[in-house]
């Protein structure tokens, strides 16, 4: 097993990640709240944990991933009566969303996926037990968390709780202590849903719900709990707060939170009204799902996750042309290996290492994929020259490593034709109707450049044909074989 290191954002640094049980993980993150399609700060996110999720399979560990789905809230019911329509029917239609969603993202499935309908009784006992032990106090029909019972409140955040009473007030028609007092239990109100309970009838708060949710499934200490920045601070620290006022014990041994995706600058959110949605990025994609989940995958991977990303054509069209980079020299380097099988391709090795270190390093995708890159360089000029003489790295091991970013980053398992024939390889505006006299002029140009050793105009030519769905394949001491595909 590889030693994986991530950022704590409890501590504000990176350290060695160690599971309560070796060899297997508990982790927790927070979903969706089902009351519109999800947007790209969603898929960041998701696919975020989704490759730390791939790189603890596949270095080893037995991972027990909780995700759960909000399908209870103001936003919900807000959402219901503007339309008219019962709840249960905006949050069907939406969790089928963000089903369709993740499976067009490539998103691996957690082990459990619950929803918070199905645990108002352990809600409803968890409220119970933080009432008993005087961190809860009931006021009219609510039930709020006495924030000042916490000693450790804003540890989490690095707030100072002094700071944060400052600026916090109590909103008309709250009864609670302490302004930043927050619900644990929302009383019942006319035209709301409710459901019973020993103090009153009403609906969970929507941080108890998760605090409920990973106690139930993964005990009371998590070995990892993450989400979007945007979450850490109240979602988060109002989670920690209870559940370890509740259960005497360390709530998460490792907090993890992804950067925001912002346009122009600015996050990108429901509320600011600049969202794009997944679902419309999809749709108006000019290249099949599978290209277009890679595209989208390598665009979010290119940038470390605790950063932020501008979502701009610019960066999607540079993510695209390196995509197309990899995929023709995947797809020469498959031709070339045809007759190996390849479960005889290297287990280990300099570039299989590096990228697997570069992974457990805090999930450092950008030099991860400049592994791959630098293994593309490496190869290429002995892929163009149709395999003559002694390739400078084992076209196993490029092949090995090409593999192990399908399982990690979800890159590269688009088949070589189906990335040509949808406009992978390129914009496909030539694509596979150059006429013949043209793909003549272009290969003559080519090896005028490669008999002047102008190697970079000679590989851009190449390229230019493969993206048209000409592969040229190099015949030592002689003409290139000419290969449509």
């Amino acid at each position: 097993m590889s030693s994986i290191s991530l950022y704590n954002s409890f501590s504000r640094k990176v350290e060695p990640f160690r599971p309560q049980t070796p060899g297997e993980v508990k982790m927790y993150v927070c979903g969706v709240t089902v009351y519109d399609d999800c947007h790209l700060g969603h898929a960041r996110s998701q696919m975020v944990f989704d490759t730390l999720h791939r790189l603890f399979l596949e270095t080893g560990h037995v991972v027990h991933y909780v995700r759960n789905i909000t399908d209870i809230d103001d936003k919900i019911i807000k959402k219901a009566t503007e339309a008219g329509v019962p709840i249960d029917s905006i949050t069907r239609t939406y969790i089928d969303s963000f089903f369709r969603d993740m499976g067009r993202m490539g998103i691996l499935s957690p082990a459990k996926e619950p929803r918070a309908t199905e645990f108002l009784a352990s809600m409803v006992e968890l409220i119970e037990r933080l009432l008993a032990g005087g961190s809860a106090y009931r006021a009219g029909g609510d039930v709020y968390f006495r924030v000042k019972s916490f000693s450790g409140y804003g540890g989490l955040s690095h707030q100072v709780l002094d700071d944060l009473q400052s600026g916090a007030r109590i909103e008309p028609g709250e009864e609670k202590e302490d302004p930043l007092d927050f619900v644990l239990w929302k009383g019942a109100k006319p035209g709301e849903p409710s459901y019973p309970a020993p103090f009153g009838p009403g609906r969970p708060g929507w941080h108890i719900e998760c605090s409920a949710m990973s106690l139930h499934y993964l005990g009371p200490t998590l070995d990892l709990h993450g989400g979007g920045m945007d979450l850490l601070f109240p979602h988060h620290e109002n989670e920690r707060a209870q559940s370890e006022a509740a259960t005497g014990r360390t709530f998460a041994r490792t907090w993890m939170h992804n950067g925001f995706v912002t346009t122009s600058q600015e996050k990108m959110s429901k509320s600011l009204g600049n969202t794009r949605r997944i679902r419309a990025f999809f749709e108006e994609s000019p290249f099949p799902e599978t290209v277009t989940r890679e595209w989208l995958r390598y665009f979010f991977l290119g940038t470390h996750y605790r950063s932020p990303v501008d979502f701009t054509d610019g960066g999607l069209a540079s993510a695209k042309n390196a995509l197309d980079g990899l995929h023709q020299c995947r797809a020469l380097l498959l031709d070339r290996l045809s007759g190996e099988d390849p479960e005889s391709d290297p287990r280990t090795g300099s570039l299989l290492l590096s990228f697997m270190e570069a992974l457990s390093a805090d999930l450092d995708t950008p030099v991860a994929l400049s592994v791959l890159h630098g293994a593309k360089s490496r190869i290429n000029p002995w892929l163009a020259s149709g395999g003559a003489g002694s390739p400078p790295v084992d076209p196993r091991e490029v092949r090995a490593l090409f593999s192990l970013a399908g399982r990690t980053l979800g890159l590269l398992t688009t088949p070589p034709a189906a990335w040509v024939g949808g406009g992978g390889a390129g914009t496909g505006s030539r694509g596979s109707e150059l006429a013949s006299e043209e793909v003549d002029r272009l290969v003559r140009l080519r090896e005028e450049a490669r008999k002047a050793r102008d190697f970079k105009q000679a590989d851009a030519l190449r390229d230019e044909l493969r993206a048209a769905g000409i592969v040229l394949e190099d015949q030592p001491g002689g003409s290139p074989r000419i290969r449509r595909i």
